[in-house]
Order: C-alpha cells, then sequence, then structure tokens
C-alpha cells in the first residue's frame, strides 16, 4: 500500500508531500517514508499498530506526523 499526504509543520507552518510505502501485518504496520526539502531528499521508516476502528491510513500518516514534528531538519 502506498499513502500520499501533506504534512505541516507545526510552530512553523512549513507544508512537505510525503510519500510512503506501507507493510500492513494483522494491526502492525511498518512505513518508510519519503519527503524533499529542496536541496535535499529524506527517508524516514517507522512502525505503528493500529487501533480496531482506525484506517491503515489514517494510522500511517499520524505516526509519520508524529515522527515529522520530532525530527529537527537543519
Amino acid at each position: 500500500m502506498t499513502v500520499d499526504f501533506m504534512h505541516t509543520f507545526l510552530g512553523t507552518g512549513r507544508s512537505i508531500k510525503v510519500c510512503a510505502d506501507v507493510v500492513a501485518r494483522g494491526s502492525f504496520l511498518t512505513w518508510i517514508a519519503t519527503f524533499n526539502m529542496a536541496p535535499k531528499v529524506f527517508e524516514m521508516t517507522g512502525c505503528v499498530c493500529r487501533a480496531e476502528d482506525e484506517s491503515e491510513r489514517n494510522a500511517v500518516i499520524w505516526s509519520i506526523g508524529q515522527a515529522l514534528d520530532v525530527r529537527r531538519f537543519d
């Protein structure tokens, strides 16, 4: 599964496009996200366990958003 979305950073309001490849094993989701912050391209990996009533897409977007908000990009 692929998930594409826009992420807006807290505080700065800067937005970036994120593309993530996701592998689902039950409620456990592993993702590899790629995003372009010119002039550099970054990749991040992570995982999340989705809640029963949560879609895989929403779980991945939330997980990547949290990872991006705590990561510094200098």
